[in-house]
């Protein structure tokens, strides 16, 4: 029988990121073990918090808050999956602020074009398609750099009130 990785299980268990199921699947053991380690030894689970807040902390450009009572492994584990999800966000930023550009574009191209224009207002749809694409990319901008406020969920906006803005901007046009 090959001995367990409780280092290992330890680290995986501390980090959060991943199901109890997953942990055991990978050591070769079972859920209740893993229970049973963490409640003797003390482990406690962070569920990724610690991730966030550095995430968090890195787009706000603030020092990154430190990573206290946790195994050096673990401390590596949680850089490296904040390193990541920094990454991938970057990558989101850029998306769509290249989004909201091409999408500002297009909107200038069609004020410039009188003729594109009034297709466009004949067709309500593809200007409702260019707003709604231009909130979603600033939304997604904000949402990167934790621009809204801590817990605050933003209002979807009704039906009526999305074609109250678009007759809005129909007469900007």
């Amino acid at each position: 029988m090959t001995p367990i990785d409780w280092l290992g299980v330890e680290t995986e268990y501390r980090k959060g990121l991943e199901s109890n199921r997953k942990i055991a699947k990978t050591y070769g053991i079972s859920e209740a073990a893993i229970r049973r380690q963490a409640k003797k030894h003390g482990w406690v689970r962070d569920n990724g918090q610690v991730k966030r807040e550095r995430v968090r902390a890195h787009f706000a450009g603030i020092a990154l808050p430190e990573v206290e009572d946790q195994p050096e492994a673990v401390v590596e584990a949680i850089e490296q999956a904040a390193s990541d999800d920094i990454r991938d966000m970057d990558i989101g930023l850029d998306n769509a602020r290249l989004a909201l550009g091409l999408v500002n574009k297009t909107l200038r191209d069609l004020r410039a074009n009188e003729q594109a224009c009034r297709l466009l207002m004949a067709d309500a749809k593809n200007l409702k398609l260019l707003t709604e694409t231009n909130r979603l990319n600033i939304d997604t901008i904000r949402k990167i750099r934790g621009l809204d406020e801590p817990g605050g969920q933003e209002r979807e906006m009704s039906e009526a009130e999305i074609d109250a803005r678009i007759a809005e901007l129909r007469k900007k046009l």
